[in-house]
Formats: structure tokens, C-alpha cells, sequence
């Protein structure tokens, strides 16, 4: 017997060993739970790929009644070098291929155990952990939906909003740092509030404005890294700011763009109509 299928019902004839792709959309990550390197094929078009030998191993492959909680935990040693880049923050998806095959199978047929993408990794004192939610959950997900709301739900220059940065940025210099207020003698040039919510770029890094008050810019959460150690051995650091939104159809919002075609946001009437109230 030699047939895939023939080994995987064998009770002593089989010898399985598991094929884990890991793919981001970028890079393609080839792993396997054998003691060696193995040349196996996976997709016609591409043929026979190397598959490094790799420490690697999953929790059991089920597929339970609940769809949203079909899951498999792949486990690492901590030392593991690929492991670890999984730990790092990302914004693109890795999807998760695990194909299973056995060395008695003379045909070297592979057959798919599980398809997913990888969420939340997480480090042990021994080992990483990376769950791998299944394909299907993405099934019953909800989608991104609009929230019925006034204010636009687009972040000022990002998608949605359609607003290039490098359009209304202009160049400014901050003198000083008091905390998280920066002095952007630029700032003063536009009245008051106009670059509240917009953004100040240094060293490739933006960090949004709380509030704008004459030449004064405070920031939300933290100072970009280096911008304060600038400031003190320079005595100043070139910045790029540009002005903010406030979210609606007004002046402080898209109208001061030109905008208005891109706002997010709904009209509503200002009274419920469905309430039973006659005042």
C-alpha cells in the first residue's frame, strides 16, 4: 500500500509529518515538523519548494459546532528566531496552511488540515504561542459597517478620507518642549484650534495635536522619539505639521478642505421621529 489515504488508516504503516506555510502577503515562510529539510510541491505551478525543519507543532484540528471559536494553538520554542518576528506588531495578515503527509506515501500526496490567519501571538516563559483562527470564522464576522452617526467616521489623510498629508503639510520648527506642549512659531500663522486634531511628522514618526493655542501645540500621548533629544542638543528640530478636522461638515471640518463629497458621516434629523411624543 502507498496511497495517502492507505497510510493515514494504517495503524503502524503510517508516518506523518505536517507542512506549515506561513504567508503575509510579502514573504512566504515554509516550516516543517521533520527532522529535516524536505523538498515537497505544493502548488503545480510553483513545483517542488524547500521546507525548513523547524520545532514546530499545533494543537488538535477540529471543527467545532461553534464557528467562532474554531481555533489551533501552533507552539514555539521561545529561542525560535521566525517565532519571534511574529510577536512584533504588523498591520498585514498571516495566513496560516497546514498540510499533512506521511514518508510511507510513495506519491508524496499532501492533503490541507487547516487554514487560518494568525492572531494575537503570545510569549511564554518557555515557549511562543500562535493561535491560528480558522478561515471560516471569517464567515460569520461582521464586516466593516458605518456607524449611523453626525460626525465623519474617516481618519483625517488616511483612506476614506482621501486627504494627502504631503498636500497641506508645511514646514515649521519647534523651539521648545514643555512636556507634551511643543513651540511651533508657524502655528501662530493660522487662528486658533486650526490644527487641533491635525498632525505634526518628525524623523518618519506622526503624533497627532490635542489643542492649538497661538504658537503653542500640545500633543496627544507622547513626544515622537528623538524630537525632545533634538531640541535639547540643537536647540530646535524641523518638523512638518498640517492643520486638523474636526469631523464635521462645517468650517473646522471637510468644508475647510473642500472636502464635503468624502465626509463620513450621516444627516439625522434632531428629533427622533419614531417617538410617540407629541411636544
Amino acid at each position: 500500500m502507498t496511497g495517502y489515504d492507505d497510510k493515514e488508516a494504517s495503524i503502524d504503516d503510517g508516518r506523518p509529518y505536517f507542512l506549515y506555510l506561513f504567508d503575509n502577503g510579502v514573504t512566504r515562510t515554509r516550516l516543517t515538523s521533520n527532522a529535516v529539510e524536505l523538498d515537497r510541491e505544493v502548488d503545480p505551478l510553483i513545483g517542488l519548494e524547500p521546507w525548513t525543519a523547524s520545532p514546530v507543532s499545533h494543537g488538535d484540528l477540529e471543527q467545532a459546532s461553534n464557528i467562532e471559536k474554531n481555533a489551533t494553538d501552533l507552539t514555539f520554542p521561545l529561542s525560535d528566531t521566525y517565532a519571534r518576528t511574529l510577536l512584533l506588531p504588523v498591520t498585514a495578515i498571516t495566513v496560516v496552511t497546514i498540510w499533512k503527509g506521511h514518508h510511507t506515501d510513495l506519491s508524496h500526496t499532501l492533503k490541507v488540515q487547516w487554514k487560518g490567519r494568525v492572531v494575537s501571538p503570545k510569549s511564554g516563559k518557555l515557549s511562543i504561542t500562535v493561535p491560528v483562527e480558522s478561515i471560516f470564522t471569517s464567515m460569520r464576522r461582521t464586516g466593516c459597517r458605518a456607524p449611523y452617526q453626525r460626525p465623519c467616521r474617516h481618519v483625517l489623510y488616511f483612506p476614506g478620507c482621501t486627504l494627502n498629508f504631503d498636500d497641506w503639510k508645511i514646514p515649521a520648527t519647534v523651539t521648545d518642549i514643555s512636556g507634551l506642549e511643543l513651540t511651533v512659531a508657524e502655528a501662530a500663522l493660522r487662528p486658533d484650534g486650526d490644527y487641533k486634531a491635525g498632525l505634526v511628522f518628525f524623523n518618519g514618526l506622526y503624533a497627532w495635536v490635542e489643542s492649538h493655542v497661538g504658537d503653542k501645540l500640545t500633543l496627544v500621548g507622547a513626544l515622537q522619539e528623538g524630537l525632545a533629544d533634538t531640541v535639547d542638543d540643537d536647540g530646535s528640530a524641523e518638523v512638518e505639521i498640517a492643520p486638523g478636522c474636526d469631523l464635521s461638515k462645517g468650517l473646522g471640518g471637510c468644508k475647510k478642505f473642500g472636502n464635503n463629497i468624502n465626509h463620513g458621516g450621516f444627516e439625522m434629523p434632531d428629533v427622533n421621529p419614531f417617538t410617540n411624543s407629541i411636544v
